[in-house]
């Protein structure tokens, strides 16, 4: 890497994390955004997301030492103390030598006209750290101790601990810190999965299989979008936890079914490929028209024809008759405490009132759909999040409209509980994102 280019990754970090913080920018998005504007490619591409990634989960940490080596207590500016974080987590968290953590870092601060004063303090902070942060201790109390170690929201921390034993919150702390592992889903529609599995090990690549015989999850590092398979539309990045919903949904070519919040379109393209392309009696909803154009992007990329793609509010009132789905999923919006080793932004971004907030959301969007189902019909609730605020409150919601929550079935026993009537994924203990699927009948 020229320091030319090092200098690039950094200045983008910056501007990446400054933007994430301050507008609640996706992270996959603004990394995406910067490395356009500075032209930033391939290996150079994978240590900005890295860099962007790593500061988001450490963050507190990361402030936690610098705010001590700062003699005012504080940062003079945002983008300077983005800055001091990229550094700090380069020298702290990363193999990169500390000198270059520490002069490409400078290097950034510079291009974006900071203060010479500013990169100055910058410069002597980043070699302060160097030689300090291994000697900082943490907090003594465990609350604040675990708020600090895995930089997550005190608030969060505190009614994890009043919930869980310490250990298992301390365990779900550090499985939100951890690399993702990357899954795909087979394009089964284009070709069997023993197939393409044999045809993946022969071409050398490492890969492993999961419970379910369409996912995989690649070991190699190498992006999705330089994995030749996905270009090609033969493979779909989604995590395994992801195909329960699918599967409880058992989808059938004579069925009308309806997908509520199908954006970006993941789980509607699994349903498509059961149904062998056939897409005709297929419904995908979601509120947001931009989100709706990823739906259509993902079945052009896998070359299948479009299902019924409409912009409706489900939380509102949809452009649809009365009880004429035989089923229906519901991809529920959340608070989404299942996925923040994907999306660490959410740490920073989610408040103490956001579960109670998404549940009325759930409320009404269950009403919607049993206003839309069939008598008899199957419907399926699905969220990415840990939380029993909005995921039990959905299954009492269910009750008052007189469904009946079912026995759940074609799902491995070890993620079923309740007298088998949730399924549920957890990260620490399955290695799967987590979630949250109930299913019943009206």
């Amino acid at each position: 890497m020229s320091s030319n280019s090092g200098t690039n990754v950094r200045t983008a970090a910056i501007l990446a994390l400054h933007k994430i913080m301050r507008k609640y920018w996706n992270s996959a998005f603004a990394i995406d955004n910067f490395a356009k504007q500075y032209s930033i490619h391939s290996r150079d591409r994978a240590l900005l997301s890295e860099i962007v990634y790593g500061v988001l989960k450490n963050i507190t940490y990361l402030d936690y030492i610098l705010l001590k080596l700062l003699r005012s207590g504080k940062f003079p500016s945002e983008k300077h103390a983005m800055a001091l974080r990229i550094g700090a987590f380069q020298i702290a968290l990363t193999n990169v030598p500390e000198y270059a953590a520490v002069n490409s870092t400078i290097e950034a601060l510079k291009s974006l006209d900071a203060h010479a004063k500013e990169v100055s303090l910058a410069n002597a902070v980043l070699r302060n750290f160097a030689k300090r942060w291994r000697n900082v201790k943490l907090p003594e109390e465990l609350l604040k101790r675990l708020a600090v170690k895995y930089s997550h929201p005190e608030w969060l921390v505190r009614k994890w601990l009043e919930r869980y034993d310490a250990e298992t919150a301390e365990k779900m702390l550090a499985a939100n810190n951890a690399a993702p592992p990357k899954y795909f889903r087979i394009n089964a529609h284009k070709t069997s999965p023993e197939t393409f599995i044999e045809r993946l090990e022969s071409d050398g690549y490492n890969i492993r299989r999961t419970v379910f015989d369409e996912y995989f999850e690649l070991l190699d590092k190498i992006s999705a979008a330089d994995f030749a398979p996905f270009q090609n539309g033969l493979v779909s990045v989604q995590d395994t936890a992801f195909a329960i919903p699918v599967k409880i949904l058992s989808p059938r070519d004579d069925e009308k079914i309806l997908e509520i919040g199908a954006a970006p379109g993941g789980k509607t393209t699994y349903i498509a490929e059961i149904l062998r392309g056939d897409v005709r009696n297929i419904f995908a909803i979601d509120s947001v028209h931009s989100r709706n154009k990823l739906v259509v992007q993902n079945f052009s990329r896998l070359g299948m024809a479009m299902p019924n793609i409409i912009t409706a509010d489900a939380a509102a009132k949809t452009p649809f008759l009365e009880k004429i789905f035989d089923k229906i999923l519901i991809d529920a919006p959340c608070t989404s405490w299942g996925v923040v080793r994907r999306h660490p932004e959410i740490k920073w971004h989610r408040k103490r009132g956001d579960s109670k907030k998404f549940a009325r959301m759930q409320h009404k969007m269950l009403i919607e759909a049993s206003r839309l189902l069939k008598p008899g019909g199957l419907l399926v609730f699905a969220t990415c999040t840990t939380e029993p605020e909005e995921n039990q409150s959905a299954m009492q919601t269910m009750l008052v409209l007189g469904m009946k929550i079912q026995k759940i079935d074609k799902i491995p026993q070890r993620f079923l509980e309740e007298d088998d009537k949730i399924a549920r994924t957890v990260p620490y203990r399955d290695n799967f994102d987590g979630s949250f699927t109930i299913a019943a009948k009206k």
